[in-house]
């Protein structure tokens, strides 16, 4: 026996349905705006909507593995058209690894001597491998680290194509301190390329030595929440800066709440509420400290005083460590930068990405003054790395850049030539490049190989 609904139930569901509908979006629009009206609810219709999205960003990551093309889609980059590296040369090695895919070019008769060390994804023995490797005065790959995680703190790290080694610093020993964007853990190597530890947590971007050597700064936390100051014999945790806490001691300079979403709320004029925060709210990418023997150079900050760069907005500033105060910050000088370092000269350098424009650049601000000077003009050495990157000014004048989006690393000495380039191709293809993490460079007497406590490597 067929039985029909009543056409008020039907009416009721319509209407219950139309109300729901009506309640849902309000809570996605009240929340996103900043809201914290509709609370918890507001927050789960948030995921509810945003459901679409993160299947669709399954699909895609399942397409990857079908095809392939997910081993090394972290580390890649496409290489831009009509490149030229028919001047390029194969790097040699003698540190008994195998690394393809790596072409340098160099004037040795102007390049600045001394020890290199490049940093990034490289296909080593036939596989690809998150790796530091060691670069002799007469430009041999004479030792290579080759970088992992293990479990810890819970965790299970990522494949390693599915991370970059972002971040490292290089002790005179030949150990080295490292992160990943998307690893678990900050670690610490010896010079055999064997663990020493490993501290669990969200470390990313940067690793910077203090003057004393016992001590790095790194970031940490998600869009680096936290400036961690962290001891390099045991990898302890010595000192954590929160934002929030910066922000809380800095009431009277609002430049760290810009991706505060905050609600109009219109009728009740609300006073002491908070908004939500906008995607990647700092992305913290640089954390400096001021070393001693330049510190005489800028009158308004200390030796120790931490440069950090927040690219999601802009902005660059100085913070005193001890009482948290911003010293110093300038916004809008730079567009999504990376790596601002201090100068000798009294000035900043910073690394200008230009995001979304047609080239990057170098440029110099002077803390007292705010003048902005261009460095270095892209447009001049065909250099754009949409994210990333990192700068090195050596004391002759000479400027190593690295292009990681370029898959490039270039020296150019004070008369604007480039005196020493490495490119990281991708063996095997036209178009693509592996990332470089970074280039730096190390006087010659930097590093005494024989003393080092492991001469041969595992």
């Amino acid at each position: 026996m067929e039985r029909s609904i009543p056409l008020w139930l039907f009416l009721l569901c319509i209407l219950l349905g139309a109300l729901f509908t009506v309640a849902f979006g309000w809570a996605v629009k009240s929340t996103v705006s900043g809201s914290d009206r509709s609370g918890v609810l507001g927050e789960a219709a948030v995921k509810v909507a945003s459901f679409p999205g993160v299947t669709k960003d399954v699909v895609l990551e399942l397409f990857e593995y079908a095809t392939g093309d997910y081993e090394d889609i972290n580390i890649r980059t496409k290489r831009e058209e009509n490149t030229e590296y028919s001047l390029f040369k194969p790097m040699t090695t003698t540190s008994g690894a195998e690394v393809t895919g790596l072409l340098m070019s160099a004037n040795l008769e102007k390049i600045s001597d001394g020890w290199r060390v490049l940093v990034g994804a490289f296909q080593i023995n036939g596989n690809i491998e998150n790796s530091v490797l060691l670069i002799s005065p007469s430009l041999d790959i004479v030792r290579t680290w080759i970088l992992d995680e293990i479990a810890v703190g819970g965790l299970e790290p990522r494949e390693k194509y599915r991370k970059l080694v972002h971040g490292m610093d290089i002790l005179r020993d030949g150990s080295v301190i490292f992160t990943f964007d998307d690893g678990i853990s900050l670690q610490k190597f010896n010079a055999c390329g064997e663990r020493e530890w490993a501290t669990p947590g969200d470390y990313h971007h940067a690793v910077t030595l203090d003057d004393t050597g016992d001590t790095i700064w790194t970031v940490s936390g998600v869009s680096g929440s936290s400036l961690d100051q962290v001891a390099v014999d045991d990898g302890s945790v010595v000192r954590q800066i929160s934002l929030d806490a910066v922000i809380a001691a800095n009431p009277m300079i609002d430049i760290l709440e810009l991706r505060r979403a905050h609600s109009d709320d219109l009728g009740t004029n609300s006073r002491n509420t908070t908004g939500g925060w906008l995607f990647d709210r700092f992305h913290i990418n640089d954390v400096d400290p001021l070393p001693e023997a330049i510190a005489d150079r800028f009158e308004s900050f200390n030796a120790g005083d931490l440069l950090v760069s927040a690219r999601s907005l802009n902005l660059i500033f100085v913070l005193d460590p001890e009482t948290l105060e911003i010293k110093w910050w300038r916004v809008g000088a730079v567009q999504r930068q990376h790596d601002p370092d201090w100068l000798a000269s009294g000035e900043i350098m910073v690394l200008n990405n230009r995001m979304s424009r047609d080239f990057s650049e170098v440029i110099t601000i002077d803390p007292d003054t705010f003048e902005k000077t261009v460095m270095l003009d892209g447009r001049n050495y065909d250099f754009y790395t949409r994210i990333r990157g990192k700068l090195q000014l050596l004391d002759d004048g000479t400027l190593i850049v690295t292009s990681p989006q370029q898959g490039r690393a270039f020296e150019v000495n004070r008369d604007g030539e480039v005196v020493f380039e490495v490119v990281n191709i991708k063996p095997g293809t036209e178009d693509t490049n592996y990332v470089i993490s970074e280039l730096k460079w190390f006087p010659r007497d930097y590093f005494n190989t024989e003393t080092w406590e492991c001469q041969t490597q595992n």
